[in-house]
């Protein structure tokens, strides 16, 4: 059924258009002559029947959108065009791409406090986090959705929130649970005039049916989203609706029907660009052919699909390899040309005046080859003088920045030796006089008892300054859990509250990898602070197949990024320096005056079996 793919539901009213043309012509037609602003709301207001019908070009006009609107600072719009482009992009299956245009239109809308915005927001990001297996996340985006839609009297974001619900339910085999959600979201639909919702919710009904084994009921439902989807211009919808009846009849075992609706739905995906889709339909081609014990059918599709997912490829390759063959077989019939006609009209004399004037020729050609040789090898050299030379300084004010970092952490040690350690070590001496001196037994008692006490806060004192230099949990226990020590001991001060989260990660990472990170977060969280009005800070870990994703949030104000990483202080070098080390990226997400920071680093798996001394580990 449909929940092999949460289709993200943007909350907009369908008006049946009959006539009108969202195609990349039709959709360039109706804009010609409007004001840039114009074209931004009307690419907002319309985006599910752009996305509908062309997906790339749907793509196209949504980043469109939100450059032109960012560039003319007309918020409300960038925040809808971001909202867009995340769907498209999500949808196109490019999903390391997506949570950043999230967060920018989720940002958008909070400074705006347009809880409408807020609750769709939320409802596509918890489809994003379901996909990416964070059921947590996932629930507690259409928590924040659900509130905000009641609050506001939202029913189409509300109803989407319930759908939500009843899917996530319904994927983990709660039927039972599901239906209660689905049988609200349907009256909501109903209630809203929502056409496009109430495509969504009679599929869902549908697959109720098909739960309680009633064929019959489940594709009447799905017939009745079919005719409102046709009616309203829905490809995208139509097409899903066909993948849902081939499936209902493959699971009642009624597989030509099956294949039947397969090959319809595969039509009309390839045509719109539907990617994620047409690859579901032809993998599920294969297993009803298998199942009908086609297998010479079923090895085509699945040969198809495989040929599918390199199509860009294979056509760029294809394209290649037909050029270097048309070249290659016109230089083959002129070479035989010439051969023909040296050989039918010249003698050997002219023959070998032409070797003559060849080996004049190749030693023509040879001395320009030389001579372009050397020429370049001067030129790279000269290249790569000027890298030797920018490694040298980049290194130099790497060393620079740690010397002064290794000074300032020796002051400070010394510091925390003479203010703390000595002015304690002052404290039991005299403390030990006074033992040696008072002969009254209940004074010696007095001063043996201040004598321990003073021995207990010079054990706490070696401890916080051994913590600083190095935690000894880091290296004993790992990255996490020196994270949280140093998060438990932020917090106790009550100014400010950290939180950690991770999923996905190994159980440790080498040591230089985690002790880069923990200074790395360690700067940031002084530096927050130092400089930030934030009460909250986020950090989370997210691990992925070839890379582990940092993410770093606070709701202070922002700052300004250029004046930070070109301060005079060492701050920005030492992370800069760390970042390099475990060859990772950072990204930020800051703005000066805007509340809400987001710094972003990608720390790639293959770092991760570095050993302390920057050497790769090769495991078989």
């Amino acid at each position: 059924m449909k929940n092999w793919f949460l289709v993200p539901f943007l909350a907009i009213l369908w008006v049946c258009s009959i006539g009108q043309d969202f195609s990349r012509a039709g959709s360039l037609n109706q804009m010609n002559g409007l004001a840039d602003l114009e074209k931004v709301k009307f690419i907002n207001a319309n985006f599910y029947k752009l996305y509908s019908t062309d997906f790339d070009n749907a793509a196209a006009l949504a980043q469109w959108a939100v450059e032109r609107a960012s560039k003319n600072k007309w918020r409300e719009e960038e925040a809808n065009a971001q909202l867009n482009w995340g769907v498209i992009t999500y949808l196109s299956g490019k999903y390391n791409e997506v949570l950043p245009k999230y967060f920018r239109a989720r940002d958008l809308f909070d400074s705006l406090k347009n809880k409408t915005g807020l609750a769709s927001i939320n409802n596509e990001m918890a489809v994003f986090y379901h996909k990416q297996k964070d059921l947590e996340k996932a629930l507690a985006c259409l928590d924040v959705s659900e509130k905000l839609a009641r609050e506001i009297n939202d029913l189409t974001a509300l109803g989407t929130s319930l759908g939500h619900r009843g899917s996530f339910l319904a994927i983990r085999g709660k039927f039972k649970e599901a239906k209660p959600y689905y049988e609200e979201v349907y009256k909501i639909r109903v209630q809203n005039k929502d056409s496009v919702g109430l495509g969504y919710a009679l599929n869902d009904l549908a697959e109720m049916a098909t739960n309680e084994g009633n064929l019959k009921a489940a594709l009447a439902y799905i017939d009745q989203s079919t005719a409102i989807r046709e009616k309203i211009g829905d490809a995208q919808g139509v097409a899903i609706n066909y993948v849902n009846k081939g499936e209902n009849y493959f699971k009642f075992e009624q597989y030509q029907s099956a294949a039947f609706w397969l090959e319809k739905c595969l039509d009309k995906s390839l045509a719109i660009g539907f990617d994620d889709l047409s690859r579901h339909t032809f993998d599920y081609l294969a297993k009803t052919n298998k199942a009908m014990g086609n297998f010479k059918k079923a090895f085509e599709w699945q040969e198809k699909a495989i040929v599918f997912k390199d199509s860009l490829y294979n056509a760029d390759r294809t394209r290649v390899i037909q050029e270097l063959q048309t070249k290659y077989e016109t230089e083959k019939k002129v070479k035989e040309i010439e051969l023909l006609n040296t050989e039918n009209n010249l003698k050997s004399a002219v023959i070998e005046r032409n070797y003559f004037l060849i080996g004049g020729l190749i030693a023509l050609v040879l001395f320009i080859s030389l001579g372009f040789y050397l020429w370049r090898y001067r030129d790279k050299q000269k290249q790569q003088a000027v890298m030797q030379e920018q490694k040298v300084r980049f290194r130099e004010a790497q060393l620079n920045a740690a010397i002064d970092t290794q000074e300032k952490e020796r002051k400070r040690f010394a510091s925390d030796l003479h203010d703390g350690m000595g002015q304690l070590i002052s404290a039991l001496q005299l403390s030990i006089n006074s033992i040696r001196q008072n002969k009254n037994a209940d004074a010696r008692d007095a001063s043996f008892e201040n004598s321990e006490q003073i021995l207990a806060d010079i054990h706490t004192e070696i401890r916080n300054i051994a913590f600083n230099l190095m935690p000894p949990v880091l290296i004993k226990e790992g990255l996490i859990a020196g994270l949280n020590e140093l998060i438990r001991r932020v917090n106790k001060a009550g100014n400010i509250k950290i939180k950690i989260t991770h999923h996905d990660l190994p159980a440790r990472f080498s040591e230089l990898v985690e002790i880069s990170l923990y200074r790395i977060i360690q700067e940031f969280v002084s530096n927050i602070i130092k400089h930030s009005t934030a009460t909250e800070v986020t950090i989370a870990f997210t691990g992925f197949d070839d890379e582990i994703v940092l993410t770093l949030e606070d709701n202070g104000m922002g700052y300004n990024l250029e004046n930070f990483q070109h301060n005079e202080g060492n701050g920005w070098r030492n992370i800069q320096a760390r970042v390099n080390l475990i060859k990772s990226n950072i990204d930020f997400d800051v703005v000066a005056g805007r509340k809400n920071n987001t710094v972003v680093i990608n720390i790639p798996k293959s770092i991760l079996a570095l050993n302390s001394s920057g050497e790769i580990i090769v495991t078989n």
